[in-house]
């Protein structure tokens, strides 16, 4: 417990000395005093009364999905009544406020497409994986971001009760996704100036980070990599060695699904795949596809032609 408690208390001082290097020193102050909006505010902007947030307890249930390579995913599942505060703090809270330009996983108006834009025409296209990123987005950094956007600590403290479980971000919450981008927030900046000081580029959909780079040197590719390991070690995430890529101009390079190589768009055994299909259906053939599922892919592919274009 005793290195437990000192770890949180290194990660706090750190985040408090980033916001004095953002030229935040006033935010800085208020957060280590604990100062802010307080629990009456938080009361009437969730339109609840104060009474009923002091009864408030969340409660969830486990659920198993399989994941698409292998293997399950755990889920935390929030009862009705759970799920129907967390919807409020998301509509009512979390849509006002702002994640960095680079996040564009649960993002509104962004797309795979914004997240492979980027990265076309690159010479090297780095591909990291953060390991179960939800869970490993702590309570504690969670509290503290809403001190930074300010809440007090006591406002800020139910806040992360009620938006987490089981010491992170639950997957299954409504208000999970939101919050883990609102909450790397200087992450993001870390890294895509990291990433901009070498003139390449920088996004992340979720736990999927991406950098690219117009020139290909190894040395560098080993550095972007060290220092993003260091950057999400310092935030209580690990990278996931075995999805680790550094794809060259020779090689297929994928960003969130699409191909970046030339333009972003789906592989082209996909496209071919798809006119295959519309084809058998326009000709009688026997359909693999369902109506549904077609106009899907169908959408899907006109997203990426317009986003790409536009």
């Amino acid at each position: 417990m005793l290195l437990v408690f000192v770890i949180y208390i290194i990660r706090v001082l750190l985040d408090l000395r980033a916001l004095k290097h953002a030229g935040n020193r006033k935010t800085a102050r208020r957060v280590a005093r604990g100062q802010g909006l307080d629990m009456a505010e938080l009361a009437r902007r969730l339109d609840i009364a104060e009474r009923d947030l002091e009864l408030f307890k969340p409660v969830y249930r486990s659920a198993t999905i399989p994941k698409r390579r292998g293997g399950t995913r755990k889920l935390r599942i929030p009862d009705p009544p759970t799920r129907a505060m967390q919807r409020r703090i998301l509509h009512r809270l979390l849509k006002r406020l702002q994640a960095h330009p680079a996040a564009c996983g649960f993002e509104p108006g962004k797309s795979i497409v914004d997240n492979a834009l980027p990265h076309v025409c690159q010479r090297v296209v780095i591909k990291l994986d953060v390991v179960d990123f939800f869970t490993n987005t702590t309570a504690p950094r969670v509290q503290r971001y809403f001190q930074w956007v300010g809440w007090n600590r006591p406002a800020a403290e139910w806040l992360a009760m009620a938006t987490t479980d089981e010491g992170g971000l639950p997957q299954g919450a409504p208000t999970s996704p939101r919050l883990s981008n609102l909450v790397n927030f200087y992450m993001d900046v870390q890294l895509s100036k990291f990433a901009a000081r070498r003139k390449g580029e920088y996004t992340r959909y979720a736990d999927d980070i991406t950098f690219s780079f117009p020139k290909d040197y190894p040395r560098r590719v080993r550095g972007v990599i060290q220092f993003a390991r260091r950057i999400l070690r310092s935030k209580g995430y690990e990278l996931n060695g075995r999805k680790l890529r550094a794809l060259r101009r020779h090689q297929q390079q994928r960003v969130t699904g699409l191909v970046v190589n030339d333009t972003a768009n789906l592989p082209r055994r996909t496209r071919r795949w798809l006119r295959a299909v519309e084809h058998r259906r326009r000709t009688g053939g026997q359909p693999t596809l369902s109506d549904d599922q077609l106009a899907g892919w169908q959408a899907l592919r006109h997203m990426i032609n317009t986003q790409r274009t536009g």
